[in-house]
């Protein structure tokens, strides 16, 4: 990821030095100072101010001094509008963000901690199990191909708070009729299908899927 980032300066103070001559030109009262702040940005976003510094300019000759190429003249007076120079708190806009960003995250989590300890405890005594509906002996057919001519089938055969045993046969063919499911259920289980158990919750699944169509 490419991370746009770098330096930049703005003026955040001027001040005329009226009293002071340009050394490069000689005229009396065409010096202005400038206080800059200096900051680094992200994505040209402010991220932190990192100090300031001070110019001069000459209005008559244009010259342009730093603050350390300056005479005395010109330092003394800079060197207190520097002094007194307020960096703004835009150059602080990404620490700023980040800190509000932080601060609402630990506040919204306090907050969803606190409503969890003070939501009243849930008596797990007082909560009565719900009886299962009486299932046993229901059919269902299984389609092992889409067009529904191979396909298999389960029956119910008891059923408890959390489970489901059923008995289920081979893979069959033909017409599927009561007295052929019948006939199948008592001739085509396998000794290894003939006592199945599955989790409610798995076979309530399979039913809203529609995987077991109820004869």
């Amino acid at each position: 990821m490419l991370f746009l980032s770098g330096s930049r300066d703005s003026v955040i103070a001027t001040l005329p030095l009226p009293g002071v001559v340009c050394v490069n030109c000689r005229m009396p009262g065409t010096l202005t100072g400038l206080v800059i702040s200096r900051y680094r940005h992200l994505f040209w976003i402010p991220a932190f101010s990192f100090g300031k510094t001070s110019i001069s300019t000459c209005r008559h000759c244009k010259q342009v001094l730093p603050f350390r190429e300056m005479s005395a003249a010109y330092q003394l007076p800079m060197q207190a509008a520097q002094y007194e120079a307020r960096i703004p708190l835009t150059h602080f806009t990404l620490l700023l963000l980040l800190a509000a960003y932080t601060i609402i995250s630990l506040s919204i989590t306090w907050f969803e901690q606190r409503k969890l300890a003070q939501a009243p405890a849930t008596d797990e005594t007082t909560i009565q199990p719900t009886a299962p509906t009486t299932i046993a002996g229901l059919r269902y057919k299984v389609n092992v191909t889409d067009d529904g001519r191979q396909y298999g089938l389960i029956e119910v055969t008891a059923m408890t708070a959390d489970s489901v045993e059923y008995r289920m046969t081979g893979i069959l063919k033909g017409a599927l009729t009561p007295a052929s499911a019948t006939q199948a259920l008592h001739d085509s289980v396998a000794l290894t299908n003939a006592h199945q158990r599955v989790l409610l919750q798995q076979w309530q699944y399979s039913l809203d899927r529609g995987f077991f169509k109820r004869l």
